[in-house]
């Protein structure tokens, strides 16, 4: 723990160090270009390069999970699921930055990028950022349409990983992307994307891991906006390697490919998944084996937004969506009873644009299991 605060005091007192630095003799030089009669107007401001934002989630789940024995196991639990703080920054057109910490539970830093926006074809990533694997990695929990991520999601891109590593947490790495536009064309005065990139070098370790090894982890993903307004295409691929014992590294390695319809009412999206996982063998005779875990899941959700107000002379807008959500997943191929079916209801309302409610419904159905579960949460979020 104290290991974590002094690397994210270290790191937050080089960021403002860095701003600083930078900053005043920009705003030094820009007030000797003014006249005289204008100086005394002309105020820098720490707040025209750094701002400060943050959310809270507070989360009540209770379950009923069945056993083998044909029980049925009660679960009751309110928690702090997340306590973000971030700042965020732009030194220069061409340069920002996110430094993200999460409070909750073990306190870990999480984005911490430095970005350098070329030109619209390239922009440079550097430091510790998502992975664009799967289109759903790249969202802010405020910005997921549910309470838990999909089966296939948490198994393979990183959160609750296949391969049991808890360093792979929340979709992010160290290392190097490459992101941008490839094609657009203009309409109006905005361009508009037909073709957007990401491809990354990763240390394939984890967040906050270094590794040292000769190989890396490569992820890249393609988005395809198909001249349907408000539509895309999308695929993407992770390939790599994690130490698994000493002397060896085994393959972690992934794919997706979807589409998400994304209006301003209607919202859908659907996406597959599939990845080779290399774990250890469940045989103590022998040393060092290797079992190839072959996962495959399928997400497909659709929800509506209604808009309303609170009252006819009320400019505070509110809105409410249901969604529904089939999850389907195969942890093992080779394991007929590691195929699980969730269906998913949920109710997100936003009374006003700093606070969101989440009540949700999850129904299991498991393979190896005669009954089905059930899930029910409510989550709080409140953002700054």
């Amino acid at each position: 723990m104290s290991h974590f605060y002094k690397m994210v005091n270290g790191r937050l007192a080089a960021i403002f160090l860095f701003v600083t630095l930078f900053a005043i003799p920009m705003a030094q030089a820009q007030t000797d270009t003014i006249p005289p009669k204008l100086k005394k107007e002309r105020v820098w401001k720490l707040s025209d390069y750094l701002q400060v934002h943050g959310f809270v989630d507070a989360q009540y789940d209770y379950a009923l999970q069945p056993e083998n024995n044909g029980t049925m196991t009660k679960k009751s639990v309110m928690m702090l699921r997340r306590a973000r703080f971030e700042f965020t920054g732009q030194f220069h057109p061409m340069l920002d930055f996110r430094l993200q910490a999460d409070l909750a539970f073990t306190p870990r830093l999480l984005d911490a990028w430095l970005r350098v926006k070329f030109c619209k074809y390239a922009h440079l990533w550097i430091g510790q950022i998502k992975t664009p694997y799967t289109m759903d990695n790249f969202l802010s929990p405020l910005d997921l349409e549910f309470v838990e991520l999909s089966q296939s999601v948490a198994a393979l891109a990183g959160f609750n990983d296949i391969s049991g590593i808890p360093e792979y947490a929340n979709g992010m790495e160290i290392g190097a992307m490459l992101s941008g536009t490839l094609v657009d064309y203009k309409k109006g005065d905005e361009r508009i994307p037909i073709l957007n990139y990401y491809a990354g070098i990763f240390g394939g370790a984890g967040i906050n891991i270094k590794k040292d090894n000769l190989s890396k982890d490569f992820s890249a993903r393609i988005d395809f906006y198909p001249f349907v307004k408000n539509f895309r295409l999308s695929g993407s691929v992770y390939y790599g390697n994690y130490p698994l014992y000493k002397d060896r590294d085994v393959p972690r390695n992934r794919w997706s490919g979807g589409a998400e319809y994304k209006g301003k009412h209607w919202t859908a999206r659907a996406e597959y998944l599939q990845g080779v996982t290399g774990i250890a063998e469940d045989d103590p005779m022998t040393a060092d084996s290797v079992y190839l875990v072959n996962t495959k899941g399928l997400y497909a959700f659709v929800g509506y937004w209604f808009y309303m107000g609170w009252g006819s002379k009320s400019n505070v807008q509110q809105r409410i969506r249901p969604l529904f959500r089939y999850d389907y997943y195969v942890g093992d191929k080779n394991n007929p009873f590691s195929k699980t079916n969730y269906f998913s209801f949920d109710l997100e309302w936003w009374p006003e644009e700093h606070v969101r409610v989440h009540l949700d419904y999850t129904l299991k159905c498991r393979a190896d299991h005669k009954k089905p579960g059930h899930t029910f949460a409510a989550k709080v979020s409140v953002r700054f």
